[in-house]
């Protein structure tokens, strides 16, 4: 299974210099580790004019084998692509079919600076971010009403600002009323940039560009400038101030600039050669005793926040920073190897501070950078904020009981700590699917389910509709938070549990899409298995079709073996490419149903009569083969299911059992016909386990025996050579029952009164072995009488004689 795909849109090859080279591997790699497969592409449409030395050079090529040259070593060779927009079109690194295939597929398209122009293909997915690493300039045309800025910010799902500071009472950035931007900074990955020079020269640094006249703007009737050189002149007597320690690594630096800079004992060097090179420049950051800067006078006099990624990288090194102050102090600590400055003051007391205590100041830089810029933190916020699915993948989702279900105690813990995600989705107003899920407690499944569904890929756009039933455990806070979040999901509450028919029948009648989705709030929904189920759809005489799944107590029931949740996604991206073929079925059971709406229209809605669950299901599947149409389940979607997440709590109390009893009896009196108990999937591994249990009872118990099978219903079980086999538990005239004990003194109390009736032995097969862990009482009972088998089949107890 590939895992989650995230393309990042970058603009390398326009600005080839080692800063951005590194900002745009933090990214890359950052995202990497945290368990997506990224990749990188240019689509910009911009010439890299920086990489051509004669205007006769093929810039396209250049640009690919900069690409090459710089992510290969990152182990990004192979997925990378550069889209020559500006030139011919043509593709290089992966195909053009290859690139829009991977549109299609990524879970997210981060448009990195907000550089590339948004295109059809990446429009299609509703799935781009844009990410500013430079705020202002856009901010303000917003506020000017400038339709173009509006035209091409719209494109994009969700929106993040390096301006960390915006919103704030200070910042004098204007806030946008219909684009909600969001603070992030820039992530690093901090092994990159630790321990690579123990002991750094006397001087404080930085990189950067002198003099840059252009991207002045106007806010307020006031002028706010875009060059640093306005902004290190205003401090020009500083090393008159401490000592000549301070290197400036220029760009558009020329030679009266440079002279005035000299005089006044300030180093410089041209930042080319830095530039040209990604080891030499972050050598040259971890071999400085720190950095000197200044900011933008934009950044400065409206106080966006904005920090420096050059700056990040200097703290995750070790180095202390004075930087000019733009807001940052708001959120990142300073005063301890950060320093914020305004006057000439201010950076003296700084220098000073950390010469008295360089190891001190050092210590706190790295951990500024541990704690505030690490690549995987940053980037975990950032996309728990886009709502993307970000359950552990080593989460173990087996039972570790059933009846009740319960989930291993870590689990639940994961779940129900983990931050509720964000939704960078807007709510259509043309919702093609409705999925309508019914909650009654049990608020780890709930979350397990709602999240893994809206965080659903290739899918047509829907809503969600969440039926709380009464629930009592925190259920209807976290419906009301995540609601907040995602305007996708709406929350219909019931004061007491209506049961499930009620619950189901409220949330279709709210349904606006065409397609309907009836789901279990004991599911989770695999990232495509939502838009393949809802494909088949488009059979006409499809009724109703279900997925498969390790818990369907049908045909449409499959073996899975798998225990964590990355091995459930790994076996339903592998069936999803299995050919998408229908099986015709009795009855699906509703833990994951879809239909058409004219089909829910033709059929009605759910019959009320069968109280609280069970039963429903059987009856609508027949009402719709009734009516003419098929009813089925795809090989290719696979939803899991744990089972029994509300009803087993009825398990105990012995109300299930009631409960089946009476829905039974209102079935059979409605369609005047004998229900009969679901089939099951046959495959080789059960077909072993039967003709084993056979082989096992043929030498353990004599002929003319009377045997019974704990056999889920299963008739083939019962077929025994000279021996009579029948159901247990079972009801009168030896029917399976179609439900469980509600405890071992009437597990034991049935067993007697078979006993009476001429049983003599009971088989536990190995796909009821759970029984003896559960029903205590009853092993004991067993045991009492002594197994006469014990085999990987299967065990099995003399119940003695007949009782006179």
């Amino acid at each position: 299974m590939s895992r989650q795909r995230i393309v990042l849109l970058g603009m390398m090859t326009k600005i080839p210099v080692a800063g951005v080279i590194w900002q745009t591997l933090h990214y890359l790699v950052g995202l990497e580790r945290l368990g997506y497969e990224t990749y990188y592409v240019e689509a910009h449409a911009r010439t890299p004019s920086m990489l051509m030395e004669r205007s006769e050079d093929d810039s396209s090529a250049r640009a690919a084998a900069f690409i090459a040259g710089a992510l290969d070593r990152f182990g990004f060779g192979e997925r990378w692509a550069y889209h020559a927009l500006h030139h011919d079109g043509r593709c290089y690194g992966m195909s053009e079919e290859e690139l829009r295939a991977l549109y299609g597929s990524a879970a997210l398209i981060i448009n990195l600076h907000g550089g590339t122009e948004p295109r059809p293909e990446h429009i299609a997915t509703d799935r781009l971010v844009y990410l500013e690493t430079d705020p202002v300039e856009v901010e303000v045309q917003l506020a000017a009403g400038r339709q173009e800025t509006i035209d091409y910010l719209r494109p994009h799902c969700a929106y993040f600002t390096f301006g960390e500071n915006y919103g704030r009472p200070d910042c004098l950035l204007p806030v946008s009323n219909e684009f909600a931007f969001r603070p992030t900074r820039q992530p690093v990955v901090l092994d990159f940039w630790r321990d690579l020079a123990e002991v750094p020269v006397d001087s404080f640094t930085t990189i950067g560009n002198w003099r840059q006249l252009w991207r002045e703007i106007r806010l307020g009737g006031e002028t706010y400038s875009w060059s640093k050189h306005e902004e290190f002149l205003k401090f020009i007597d500083l090393p008159s101030r401490t000592a000549p320690r301070f290197e400036l690594a220029l760009a558009g630096c020329d030679g009266s600039d440079r002279r005035l800079l000299e005089e006044h004992g300030w180093r410089v060097r041209d930042a080319l050669p830095l530039s040209q090179n990604v080891e030499t420049y972050r050598n040259y950051i971890c071999e400085s005793r720190g950095e000197f800067t200044v900011a933008k006078d934009q950044n400065v006099r409206l106080r966006t926040g904005w920090f420096s990624d050059r700056s990040a990288t200097y703290l995750a090194a070790g180095r202390p920073v004075i930087t000019q102050d733009t807001g940052f102090g708001n959120i990142l600590p300073t005063g301890e190897g950060l320093f914020g400055f305004s006057t000439l003051d201010d950076i003296q007391a700084a220098v000073e501070a950390i010469d008295r205590d360089y190891p001190r100041h050092s210590r706190a830089a790295a951990s500024i950078a541990h704690e505030f810029f690490d690549a995987e933190k940053v980037l975990a916020a950032l996309l728990e904020q886009v709502g993307m699915p970000r359950t552990p993948p080593d989460l173990f989702i087996a039972p570790s009981s059933r009846r009740p279900t319960t989930l291993d105690a870590k689990t639940a813990e994961t779940v129900l700590e983990a931050p509720l995600p964000s939704s960078v989705h807007r709510r259509s107003a043309s919702a093609q699917a409705s999925v309508v899920v019914v909650a009654r407690d049990g608020l780890v499944y709930t979350r397990l389910c709602l999240e893994s569904v809206l965080g659903s890929l290739d899918s047509p756009a829907f809503e969600v509709i969440v039926v709380d039933n009464g629930s009592a455990d925190g259920t209807a806070e976290y419906l009301s938070r995540l609601s907040d979040r995602d305007p996708r999901l709406e929350v219909i509450t019931n004061d007491s549990n209506k049961g499930f028919a009620s619950a189901v029948n409220q949330g279709l009648a709210a349904a606006d899409g065409q397609m309907l989705v009836i789901l279990n709030n004991d599911t989770i929904m695999p990232p495509r298995a939502l838009g393949l189920l809802l494909s088949h759809l488009t059979d006409e005489s499809v009724g109703l079709v279900g997925p498969v799944s390790n818990e369907a107590a049908t045909e449409a029931e499959v073996d899975m073996g798998y225990t964590t949740y990355r091995q459930l996604i790994e076996a339903a991206e592998d069936r999803g490419k299995e050919k998408s073929s229908l099986v015709d079925i009795p009855m699906l059971t509703m833990f994951c149903v879809a239909m058409r709406r004219e089909v829910w229209e033709c059929i009605g809605p759910l019959d009320e009569r069968f109280r609280l669950s069970l039963f429903e299901d059987d009856d609508y599947s027949l009402r719709a083969r009734r009516a003419g149409y098929r009813v089925v389940y795809a090989e290719n979607v696979q939803v899991h299911h744990f089972g029994e997440a509300s009803l087993g709590q009825l398990v105990p109390t012995g109300e299930h059992a009631q409960l089946f009893t009476a829905n039974r009896r209102r079935f059979e009196e409605k369609w005047g016909i004998t229900w009969q108990t679901h089939g099951r999937r046959v495959n080789d591994r059960y077909r072993e386990t039967v003709l084993a249990v056979r082989d096992a009872v043929r030498q353990s118990v004599p002929s003319g025996s009377r045997v019974l099978v704990v056999s889920k219903g299963d008739d083939e079980l019962l077929r025994f050579e000279d021996r009579q086999g029948a159901h247990f538990p079972q009801l009168e005239g030896g029917v399976y029952a179609g439900h469980h004990p509600a405890d071992s003194a009437e597990a034991i109390e049935a067993l007697e009164r078979l006993r009476g009736d001429g049983a003599e032995f009971v088989v536990i097969p190995t796909t009821a072995m759970w029984w003896l862990d559960y029903y205590g009482g009853l092993r004991a009972y067993l045991e009492s009488g002594g197994a006469v088998a014990n085999s990987e089949s299967c065990l099995i107890y003399r119940l003695g004689s007949p009782a006179r």
